[in-house]
């Protein structure tokens, strides 16, 4: 570990040396945090590539050899400073805070002034790396051009656009009680703008819409730089106007960063229980000396779906992605589709739209939500204690799984009605009762995925990393967004996953002429289900996973040949 040069005068650390290392600490944590790498380089890339596959790379210009991803390429690098510079500062320093870590800072020789600027510089980093892994891909992939002329003010917006959204990250991250509504309030903003400021829909959006995203920064930095990659356009490529606009929103939120920052956790922030009172538990003794026995298996696992059920209420990062994204994008997409749009196999929109975004809710909760919160617990050493309790490991699970079901059935039935109420969605009581079913086998089959998922990573930062990388590029192959038709071998791929035939037995069991059943769907699902149960049943293990060469806890195949594994183990 290298240390930082001291100063020559007072025998302490020199600021460049502690900038230095708190940067680069800085840089090895986000690293570390693999939900970053998803959003900043992961998402934008995906979107890149399939925006590739979709829209083709045709030759625009045969004189000057001008591609149609000239025009795309930029939107992916606003999208990586985006999400590098907004919600990684709100969520890194709002943690801090939660943790103990600013507090503590103040009475270590690092300036509390460098650790901020050493917090927001790993942000700019990223920024600066996902920029640059865009362009990269852009001109060796799909032969972009970097137009020279325009670098000069290329480069200051946006080094002006990732100065804008750090701040907005600070002023997030101080206005936030806790870590997790800095999280999902600077994401949701982020995902809300993208879509607003058209990021994320290729054509025209409606003058209202226009007229909201001028408001925010994003669509000006988006459009300037669209514009400066634009070899049409005449000129050095300054746009004063959106650079005003970016400056503004700075000084404004940093504003409100430096008035309303605090260094203290916030009162009840700690993730702790508070103790019950004094006569609670004298109540709970009474109750339980005047019930004999203890509680039956169909109650223990009742409790343990409410609370499982509450605490993803209580969680707002879940509530954000799993109910009211899809709720919110079904919505927004359909208000800005032109009319007469028809979608995949000429299923009307608000019926494709419906299903993808009730299969996308599943997803999120049954592949990435649970799974994370049962690793959480393996983490912290519960999963290792519920033998000894009157639950046990089969109740934990159940309750689980049957509250990813129910998680799922609510959102599928808001997105419905959403559909239902303002476009048009027309539904017959059989299809209703055949989409629960669709519902129930397709959660149920990505929720044994998920649970594979998590018996083969080592922790829960792991499994919400890689089960958003795997299902956001498999949404693009699974029909669940709004991409018209896709190529044949995009379908082809899609087909071999469990996602995209519960998207589409959705759509053909809310069919308005008739419910159908999508029999081959319903034996893929059932196939997945069935290997992904087995793989979770045979590889996931109680324990957290074992440190500096401590033994590990024993699968579950091998814990029901008695304790011979353990006790073998632990000689060796």
């Amino acid at each position: 570990m290298s240390v930082p040069q001291a100063s020559a005068h007072t025998g302490r650390p020199a600021a460049a040396g502690l900038f230095a290392e708190q940067l680069r600490h800085t840089v090895v944590d986000l690293w570390r945090a693999r939900v970053v790498f998803v959003f900043t380089f992961l998402f934008p890339l995906t979107w890149l590539v399939v925006i590739g596959f979709l829209a083709g790379n045709a030759t625009v210009d045969e004189t000057g050899g001008v591609r149609v991803m000239q025009f795309v390429t930029p939107t992916a690098a606003v999208m990586g400073v985006l999400y590098a510079a907004f919600p990684t500062v709100a969520t890194a320093l709002a943690t801090a805070r939660e943790q103990g870590v600013l507090k503590r800072v103040r009475g270590t020789p690092l300036p509390a002034w460098i650790y901020l600027a050493g917090r927001v510089g790993g942000a700019v980093v990223f920024a600066l790396c996902s920029v640059l892994t865009m362009l990269l891909v852009g001109t060796v992939v799909y032969d972009v051009q970097i137009l020279w002329r325009t670098a000069p003010a290329t480069v200051v917006t946006i080094a002006v656009g990732i100065a804008c959204f750090a701040a907005l990250g600070l002023a997030v991250a101080a206005l936030s009680p806790t870590a997790a509504v800095a999280e999902a309030v600077s994401i949701a903003a982020a995902v809300a703008l993208g879509f607003v400021s058209g990021l994320f829909i290729v054509g025209d959006m409606p003058g209202w819409a226009d007229s909201i995203a001028a408001v925010f920064p994003l669509k000006p930095f988006a459009e300037a730089v669209q514009e400066q990659f634009d070899p049409f356009a005449a000129g050095g490529g300054w746009d004063l106007g959106a650079l005003a606009v970016m400056t503004a929103w700075t000084f404004a939120a940093s504003l409100v960063a430096v008035r309303a920052f605090g260094w203290d956790p916030a009162r009840g922030s700690t993730g702790r229980a508070s103790a019950p009172p004094v006569a609670s538990r004298r109540a709970d003794r009474m109750l339980d000396a005047d019930v004999p026995g203890r509680p039956s298996t169909a109650r223990l696992v009742l409790g343990r779906i409410a609370w499982t059920t509450r605490a993803a209420a209580r969680d707002p990062g879940w509530v954000f992605f799993a109910v009211a994204l899809p709720v919110g994008l079904y919505a927004f997409i359909m208000a800005v589709l032109p009319d007469g749009a028809v979608t995949v196999a000429d299923v009307p929109p608000e019926l494709s739209g419906a299903a993808g975004m009730a299969a996308w809710g599943a997803a999120v909760t049954a592949f990435v939500n649970m799974p994370e919160a049962v690793v959480r617990a393996r983490d912290r050493g519960v999963l290792k204690r519920l033998r000894g309790t009157p639950l046990g490991p089969v109740g934990f699970m159940a309750g689980h799984t049957v509250s990813t079901l129910w998680i799922a059935l609510v959102t599928a039935v808001l997105v419905v009605a959403v559909g239902v109420v303002f476009f048009g969605l027309v539904l017959t009581w059989p299809g209703v009762f055949l989409a629960a079913a669709v519902v129930v086998l397709g959660t149920a089959t990505l929720a044994a995925c998920g649970f594979a998922l998590a018996a083969v990573l080592p922790s829960s930062k792991a499994v919400s990393a890689v089960g958003l990388a795997i299902l956001l590029p498999l949404a693009f192959f699974s029909d669940i967004f709004f991409l018209g038709d896709t190529p044949g071998w995009m379908q082809t791929v899609g087909s071999a996953f469990p996602l995209k035939h519960f998207s589409n037995s959705l759509a053909a069991a809310l069919d308005p002429s008739g419910p159908r059943i999508l029999w081959g769907a319903i034996a893929v699902m059932a196939a997945w289900l069935v290997a992904a149960a087995l793989v979770a049943t045979r590889t996931f293990r109680w324990g957290p996973r074992a440190e500096h060469g401590a033994p590990s806890a024993a699968p579950l195949g091998l814990r029901r040949r008695g304790s011979g594994y353990a006790r073998n183990s632990a000689r060796r």
